[in-house]
């Protein structure tokens, strides 16, 4: 590169010699210069430490046995395949940025940061692409799976959904609580401190956190979500304020007669929640058994939240600076755990036509919206016949 820059310097210097005029002296300087500066930069790119890439995992994927494809991405290769067709109509690979990524390459890096809570380096590393752009994929890929909340994350509307939801509740416990739809519960989401009104996310473990709202069914899955109530708040006002208890309570949301959601003793008593006796010391036999059965089977909802950190452990503090992107991330790895369950641990559920024209016809079978004054005791009342049924 030195011999390079010397001939550079000579062949200007006697391009000067050779001419005559001011004019020429001056293109002659200005050559030099530049020939000087292509040289320099010449010397650094060829100086310039060069960031090894782990080329062959991203090749060596698709030969992987399936077992160590799911230690890898947290699901089956059939399940991703699926995953992967459910997001190609979302996916314009234009908006990926100069270096033209795949949706498949996409969806691997993804589903490595999710699942290993990898820095982008790592990913950048492994996918053989830059850091900024395993950023950007990953971020883009994230909102696209979120794209999929309204076909994977569904609240049974109908008669004979909510009478299934109940049935698959019974087939899990020798005495299970009757006419279970779901189990609600929260779980915090470790974060970073937030720039703004950092005090709001303090929770009572000293930790910053935003609170994950979840309806969990019989078999782990997550039929509603609400997510991004700062962590000091409580369970009872974030469950005030989540839009399916505001349906349920316009009536826009209607709940099958005699059925019901479970949660714990954090949440008040309504007609379509029961919550355990309050332990105060005086609680009779049979409300002793009622709590009992009550926790075991509302244990569904912490189950399902262990199963989502275990399997996305990214969960276990996400470590972004965007106030909006845990609540995204929350998300996205929510509707990735429906997928999984749905693909490769339960059956979907399928509803016949024969159950939905009874449904249509059955209208008469949901509970009418109790008035504000009766609301409390008509919730006692359930609860204390649930007790009696419980325990003859």
């Amino acid at each position: 590169m030195e011999n390079l820059l010397l001939i550079t310097l000579n062949n200007a210097i006697s391009l000067a010699e050779t001419s005559a005029t001011s004019n020429s002296l001056i293109i002659a300087k200005n050559v030099i210069k530049n020939q000087r500066r292509l040289a320099v930069l010449a010397c650094r790119y060829e100086n310039k430490r060069r960031v090894l890439k782990i080329k062959r995992f991203y090749k060596s994927i698709p030969s992987m046995e399936n077992d160590v494809f799911y230690s890898h991405f947290g699901m089956k290769k059939s399940t991703f395949k699926i995953l992967l067709n459910m997001l190609r109509p979302y996916w314009v690979s234009k908006s990926t940025g100069r270096i033209g990524v795949s949706l498949e390459k996409a969806l691997y890096a993804t589903l490595w940061k999710l699942s290993h809570n990898a820095s982008f380096s790592d990913v950048s590393n492994r996918f053989d692409m830059a850091i900024g752009t395993s950023y950007k994929i990953c971020i883009k890929t994230i909102k696209e799976i979120c794209c999929l909340k309204k076909d994977v994350i569904k609240f049974p509307t109908t008669v004979a959904a909510q009478k299934q939801k109940c049935d698959e509740f019974s087939a899990k416990h020798r005495q299970p609580f009757p006419n279970v739809i779901g189990c609600i519960d929260v779980m915090h989401i470790s974060i970073s401190q937030p720039v703004k009104d950092s005090i709001s996310f303090y929770n009572n473990t000293g930790n910053y956190s935003v609170v994950l709202q979840a309806i969990v069914d019989g078999n782990l899955k997550f039929m509603d979500v609400f997510i991004g109530y700062p962590g000091r708040c409580h369970d009872a006002a974030i469950w005030e304020m989540s839009p399916i208890r505001k349906s349920i309570v316009k009536g826009e949301l209607k709940i099958c007669s005699g059925c019901h959601l479970l949660g714990d003793s954090t949440y008040p008593l309504e007609s379509f929640l029961m919550v355990p006796y309050k332990d105060n010391g005086s609680l009779t036999p049979k409300q002793i058994k009622y709590n009992k059965i009550l926790c075991s089977t509302r244990a569904h909802a912490e189950q399902a939240f262990g199963t989502l950190k275990r399997k996305f452990r990214i969960l276990k503090h996400i470590d972004v600076h965007q106030a909006h992107l845990p609540k995204t991330i929350t998300l996205a790895c929510i509707i990735l755990h429906n997928i999984i369950i749905e693909n490769e641990g339960h059956k979907a559920d399928v509803i016949s036509e024969e159950e939905e024209e009874e449904t249509s016809n059955n209208e008469n079978n949901f509970s009418r919206l109790p008035t504000a004054s009766q609301l409390r005791e008509e919730a006692k009342n359930k609860r204390d016949a649930i007790v009696t049924l419980l325990t003859t």
